[in-house]
């Protein structure tokens, strides 16, 4: 069964201009699902390979998720349509000093790593849940594991969409909607170039995630992408809070401050 059948003739990615976002939309298109792509960039050329090459309908909404009044927008474009999948990918970070970033850029990055998933998640569950079926991604991160100095803000937004996403399952799990958190580590993307970061080592590609991600769903809560990743995770639960903040911080300050 593909997953259009299983779940319905429509998904939703967020972030879908590049990426772990534009590899989910090849991935769902392949599986014969019909994309509303969201992003702030423009998807023309993406939407048009999408269709020419598997036959998928296409929508494609070039709105700033970081802006809580788009959000209607989306509410509006969904409501005849036949939801099946909602991938919540968006999101940025920035890093260095706490206090020397702007604090806009928080609020931003804020209402699009938070705000901008409970909302969607929302309007879409509303949909799922008449027909008792549907799955949920939310794009985690280690960091959702460990607190991370220089990258202060996002590492809590990631902690929120982990707890957030692990919730629901729970709440949700009997009642036919397959909720995952998936959580790279580094990954090949622009996501480290607009961070303002190299990236550090043992970068994953955006496939390999999707493909982690897509092998978990309805499975499990959660997965971890990559054995190092995982062992990462392992290593961060079992040593001393201090211990662990120390190491972070060094490595923190040699991938991100440096950079």
């Amino acid at each position: 069964m593909n997953l259009s059948n299983k779940y319905g003739k429509w998904a939703i990615v967020t972030g879908a201009s590049s990426g772990i976002g534009k590899e989910f939309a090849f991935y769902l298109a392949r599986e014969k699902m019909n994309l509303i792509l969201i992003s702030r960039r423009n998807k023309n050329e993406l939407a048009k390979q999408l269709k020419e090459q598997y036959g998928t309908e296409i929508i494609s909404l070039d709105l700033d998720l970081s802006i809580p009044e788009n959000l209607e927008i989306i509410k509006e474009e969904i409501e005849e349509r036949d939801i099946g999948i909602l991938i919540n990918n968006a999101g940025f970070s920035k890093v260095g000093n706490f206090v020397k970033n702007d604090i806009n850029t928080y609020m931003e990055m804020i209402n699009l790593n938070c705000t901008a998933p409970v909302y969607l998640t929302h309007i879409t569950l509303e949909k799922m849940l008449n027909k008792k079926r549907g799955a949920i991604i939310f794009l985690g991160s280690l960091l959702a594991y460990q607190p991370a100095p220089y990258m202060s803000v996002y590492s809590a937004t990631k902690s929120f969409d982990l707890t957030f996403g692990l919730s629901l399952y729970s709440e949700l799990k009997k009642q036919g909607i397959d909720i995952l958190v998936i959580n790279p580590g580094s990954t090949k993307t622009e996501f480290h170039q607009i961070a303002g970061s190299s990236g550090g080592f043992f970068q994953r590609r955006a496939d390999d995630v999707v493909r982690t991600a897509m092998k978990s769903l309805g499975k499990k809560p959660t997965a971890v992408d990559g054995i190092i990743n995982k062992i990462l995770v392992t290593g961060g639960r079992i040593i001393p809070v201090k211990l662990s903040l120390a190491i972070t911080e060094k490595i923190a300050r040699l991938i991100y401050v440096k950079n």
